[in-house]
């Protein structure tokens, strides 16, 4: 895993210098283009300063017990006199105790090249090189003079700028005093009276817990950024794309399994009660059409030779199972029903006989054929009285 550390040399974002950890930061590269980090794969860390002269930052007390957008709505509400373009033109960030402005079409440009990138990415004001709780640091760092201050808040300014800039803080902050980090000979006059540390390194910034300090970095949920970041094969890319398109149909493929089986179950339910009951046309409700079978059965037979609970042993023929039986005729004045049976499994068959018992069935006659492990003919049964 490498660190790179990396930052625009202008406000215009276009050239970048850069280090790296390899080299514990000491050498200066140079490159005009984001895309030279395309190379980095997912275990590598980005960390891109973006100047502060574009950031503008102020102290904000953050409400935990509201959402993120709840915050920034009111951090807008806070600040709003205070931008001078649009509301809609910048981009709103909320961390900690701190509230950050930038504008949006550079936020955009931006941050849609660090997402095409592979690696780990932290995207900060650079004057967070050099930044303590506790006191106020001016560092010089990129041709710039960057302000720390204690609150979390901070910008930069050039040198010709400088002067101008340190009264300013002094009008509201008379006790001004911080730490300077100079690379080079003292040469501004206003920065004359503060004490030098000349202590300062990109190595001692890199080792920070970067969880304690803003990243302005959005991932922009996308396909695209989502291969780029997981480092998927091609293969891998198919994979993940079948799984996601078989979650997504397999449901609709179960619902129609589902009605083609139901369909299947009440057209075979039809033909039974077709081969009962040849004025049958439509099975709505099983239990009630049997109770109309039965109220059609003549009143005599009714008294004599049948009830309700008879009917118990056509549980027989659902047993042989429906797709196997080609006719049924009842003769309600014997209570003798001759079954005609096609092609059921020699198996099923002896199973379903030697249970018949247990439907109230006595098995009378077989007139049956066996062919290719499978049975068909006609076998007549009696209905036991209870």
């Amino acid at each position: 895993m490498s660190t790179y550390i990396t930052y625009p040399t202008d406000a215009t974002l276009k050239n970048l210098s850069f280090c790296k950890s390899n080299d514990k930061y000491k050498k200066i590269y140079k490159t005009s283009d984001l895309h030279e980090f395309n190379s980095l794969s997912h275990k590598d860390i980005l960390i891109y300063l973006i100047p502060s002269s574009l950031v503008s930052s102020y102290k904000f007390e953050k409400n935990p017990k509201t959402s993120n957008q709840n915050n920034i709505a009111n951090f807008i509400s806070d600040i709003d006199t205070d931008i001078v373009s649009e509301v809609s033109d910048n981009e709103f960030f909320v961390f900690d105790n701190h509230g950050f402005v930038i504008d949006k079409s550079i936020y955009k440009k931006l941050n849609g090249i660090l997402n095409s990138l592979k690696c780990k990415v932290i995207l900060i004001p650079d004057y967070f090189i050099n930044h303590n709780k506790d006191s106020d640091h001016i560092t010089e760092f990129n041709d710039s003079y960057l302000f720390s201050f204690s609150d979390g808040t901070g910008s930069s300014v050039d040198s010709g700028s400088i002067d101008q800039y340190i009264d300013v803080i002094k009008e509201s902050n008379p006790d001004f005093s911080p730490f300077l980090y100079l690379q080079k000979d003292n040469s501004v006059e206003c920065l004359k009276d503060y004490e030098n540390k000349n202590k300062f390194s990109l190595n001692d910034f890199a080792n920070n817990n970067f969880l304690e300090l803003p990243n302005l970095y959005k991932f922009n949920f996308s396909l695209r950024n989502i291969y780029s970041k997981l480092n998927f094969s091609k293969s891998e890319l198919y994979l993940c794309l079948g799984l996601i398109a078989a979650s997504i149909l397999l449901p609709y493929f179960l619902i129609a399994q589902n009605n083609k089986y139901t369909n299947i179950y009440e057209l075979e339910t039809f033909n039974i009660f077709k081969k009962i009951d040849k004025n049958t046309k439509r099975v709505v409700t099983p239990r009630i059409q049997i109770d109309q079978l039965i109220n059609q059965i003549p009143s005599s037979f009714q008294s004599q030779t049948l009830n309700e609970s008879k009917f118990d042993n056509l549980d027989f023929m659902t047993a042989i199972g429906e797709k196997f039986i080609s006719e049924v005729n009842i003769n309600f004045s014997t209570n003798i029903a001759i079954i005609t049976i096609k092609e059921i499994p020699q198996t099923q068959y002896k199973l379903i006989k030697n249970i018949s018992d247990r439907f109230n069935i006595s098995v009378l006659k077989e007139d049956v054929q066996i062919s290719d492990n499978t049975i068909s003919g006609k076998i007549s049964i009696k209905l036991d009285d209870e």
